[in-house]
């Protein structure tokens, strides 16, 4: 069976967070995905199982990636891939052409798929992340009237 890809709701909340304390070593909590900007959310499930998700925040041209996480027993099976590459081509026929994100530098597996898709290196925010302390690594791709 082919995962499903589709817009998140508010009933995916529970899924979404519990699948967040797996994924992040300093989770959101709860409370913060309550103004989740579901049409700019979607999740991957397969069976009923919640796969994925990944969160964007958008203005004008612009769409920058805020959560996005994927099962730990899942990932390095394309499932990423697919969230970001779905996600992203979504985003497009709206009429969002960059895109923007931060990564932990040490997430060597995160920035080597962000690469492959084309997002380049824009920066580094010194001491971003909390726990623990890390640098985040800041990556843009600009996409006008193409396909991710």
């Amino acid at each position: 069976m082919e995962p499903e890809f589709r817009l998140a709701i508010p009933q995916d909340l529970p899924a979404i967070h519990e699948l967040e304390t797996r994924v992040f070593p300093d989770p959101w909590p709860l409370e913060a995905f309550g103004d989740l900007p579901f049409g700019t959310a979607w999740v991957l499930e397969k069976e009923g199982k919640l796969l994925g998700y990944i969160i964007y925040l958008v203005a004008l041209d612009e769409a920058v990636i805020i959560n996005f996480g994927v099962d730990p027993k899942y990932q390095r099976q394309g499932y990423g891939r697919l969230l970001l590459k779905e996600s992203m081509q979504s985003l497009i026929q709206r009429g969002h052409w960059y895109f923007y994100l931060d990564v932990r530098e040490s997430n060597l597996p995160a920035i080597r798929l962000y690469q492959s898709l084309g997002f380049q290196s824009l920066g580094t925010r010194k001491n971003y992340y909390q726990e623990p302390p890390e640098n985040a690594l800041v990556m843009g791709l600009y996409l006008i009237n193409k396909e991710v």
